[in-house]
């Protein structure tokens, strides 16, 4: 201890007596001078246990819990688009209800027969113009299964349903285009019974008629689609005011034959 007080008390004094214009690598010089190598250690290893000290006594920072929350939810959505697969109107396939509110979507409750958990949702990340309502279906399961698109009134239309059939086939081609295995059915049907039933083979072009027919509920027009794991159904249909819209039913085949498995599970 006696070294080492004498060596500072030089060092006081030397450094009392250096011009204050002294440079930095004057005042190295005689620190390398006044101290040894044995106390330059000796006090690199005391700050570094006056470190370490510090470091243990320190709080440490804790993780933001809702960016982790994030994250592993984030993660769950991944993997549930890789098992179903990405739903209409920016939603995945499997998603429960909380996962779906936190995309800003809001579900307002849409009895439905037969079916549980089924929402309106409005605000939704992927949303058409050309569709005024869409309906999500979660079951007792509380996973998005099904969605449900109703189109905007068509009003103003021909006899021969010419806006009905434009909005009809520009969705017909775009699902078909996405999904696959298209397939059409259209029923003419007649006006009144007394009138002579029309050809099998003809289409909803060749109908002109076609408005009033569908009106009166005579003719029936969709079609189907299946690609992806997704079952679709596109097809026309008309309110109590007598006006013509479309409606896209999605369904997911994947999660409704785990429904199917587990009730064979069970028997």
């Amino acid at each position: 201890m006696l070294r080492k007080s004498a060596v500072i008390t030089a060092a006081v004094l030397i450094n009392f007596a250096l011009p204050a214009a002294a440079t930095d690598a004057e005042q190295n010089f005689y620190q390398d001078i006044l101290f040894s190598d044995d106390l330059q250690q000796q006090d690199a290893e005391n700050a570094a246990k006056s470190s370490a000290v510090e470091l243990l006594h320190k709080a440490p920072e804790l993780a933001n819990p809702e960016i982790e929350e994030t994250n592993l939810r984030y993660q769950d959505v991944e993997k549930l688009q890789a098992t179903y697969g990405a739903a209409p109107f920016g939603l995945v396939w499997g998603m429960n209800e909380d996962d779906v509110k936190k995309l800003g979507v809001r579900l307002r409750p849409e009895p439905m027969k037969d079916y549980v958990n089924s929402y309106a949702a409005s605000r939704l990340p992927n949303m058409l113009k050309d569709f005024q309502r869409v309906v999500i279906v979660f079951g007792e399961e509380n996973k998005l299964w099904r969605v449900i698109a109703f189109g905007n009134f068509i009003t103003d239309d021909t006899p021969d349903a010419t806006k009905t059939l434009k909005e009809y086939n520009r969705y017909y081609n775009l699902l078909s285009k996405k999904y696959g295995n298209a397939q059409q059915f259209f029923t003419p049907g007649a006006e009144n019974p007394d009138e002579k039933q029309p050809e099998q083979n003809q289409t909803p072009e060749q109908t002109p008629d076609l408005l009033n027919r569908l009106l009166n509920g005579q003719a029936t027009l969709y079609s189907t689609f299946e690609g992806k794991n997704v079952g679709a159904s596109l097809s026309v249909n008309v309110d109590g005011n007598k006006q013509t819209y479309l409606v896209i039913d999605y369904k997911n085949l994947k999660i409704l034959n785990e429904k199917e498995l587990e009730i064979l599970d069970a028997l």
